[in-house]
């Protein structure tokens, strides 16, 4: 029996940043589906949810730390890698 692979939900508003992230996931084998802000994200339908999140931290409409802070709100525990461009973030 053939499983399909996990699947990574990527959200960054960078559409370079999101493309490279998509590109570097999917060469291991892994299905990748990409948003450009967490409202896209929260938007989207997952019926099996995904394996992973990589999740910027900086987003236009809801920061990521906020986007994390709704999903454990939610009882929803995906886990999360947060990426950031910026140096300034603690």
């Amino acid at each position: 029996m053939k499983h399909d692979p996990p699947t990574v939900f990527v959200v960054d508003d960078d559409p370079l940043i999101r493309n490279g992230v998509r590109s570097l996931i999917g060469s291991v084998g892994l299905r990748v589906l990409t948003f450009g802000s967490a409202a896209d994200f929260l938007r989207s339908v997952r019926p099996d949810g995904p394996a992973c999140l990589v999740l910027d931290v900086r987003l236009p409409d809801l920061s990521g730390l906020d986007l994390q802070r709704e999903l454990r709100e939610s009882d929803i525990h995906i886990p999360i890698i947060f990426i950031t461009g910026h140096g300034d973030i603690p």
